[in-house]
């Protein structure tokens, strides 16, 4: 049936939009180009939460918005300049940031390769350029995420491995048990309080 189809095809296309979107914070101090970057978020789908005119102001956002993605210019007139700022924002994994200026020169690329920055875009923006750089900044975010998350659980891992061989050394010494009875009860304990291997072990040895 042409009409099923036709409504098919416009679902598609909204949870196509949807899907796409992206809340985004531009921190840019020249008002008309803020007015022009607006523009073309909005033609490309995408949702303007706030504007600043400086650093600080766009660190403050990010913490506050939550933004899926920050524009920021490298170099405002006033307070932290966008470098500054990206650093901080990086160093707390807040968002990702794409860089605005109106230089490519070598030395300008290279300050925003080392602050951390995911992208980076020079004056006055192109709309084509635009929309994929942004896809691509969102991306290399969440995949940094999802390696500082892994990264974060094998650093607990490694640090309850240590803290259970601890505690097996202790309950072998105190019951006169072989390792691996002293693993079992651990495991016991930690089955019947609900409670993880290394918590558990933790505490019994804040007891001793």
């Amino acid at each position: 049936m042409p009409g099923c189809n036709d409504s098919d095809k416009l679902i598609d296309k909204r949870i196509s939009l949807a899907v796409r979107q992206m809340k985004v914070v531009i921190a840019e101090d020249e008002p008309i180009i803020r007015m022009d970057i607006r523009n073309m978020l909005k033609e490309l789908n995408h949702q303007v939460v706030a504007e600043c005119r400086h650093g600080k102001a766009a660190v403050e956002l990010a913490i506050k918005q939550q933004p899926d993605i920050i524009l920021m210019d490298i170099k405002m007139m006033t307070g932290t300049d966008g470098l500054g700022a990206t650093r901080e924002i990086v160093k707390r994994m807040l968002a990702p940031v794409v860089l605005l200026t109106s230089y490519c020169d070598p030395e300008t690329i290279e300050e925003a390769i080392t602050c951390g920055a995911l992208g980076y875009l020079t004056k006055p923006v192109d709309k084509e350029k635009l929309g994929p750089c942004l896809m691509i900044a969102r991306h290399r975010f969440q995949e940094l995420s999802r390696l500082n998350r892994e990264v974060r659980k094998l650093s607990t891992a490694v640090a309850d491995r240590e803290i259970i061989s601890r505690s097996k050394t202790l309950l072998q010494k105190k019951l006169g048990c072989s390792e691996e009875e002293a693993y079992q009860y651990l495991r016991k304990i930690s089955m019947d309080q609900h409670k993880s291997m290394g918590s558990v072990a933790k505490e019994m040895l804040n007891q001793n």
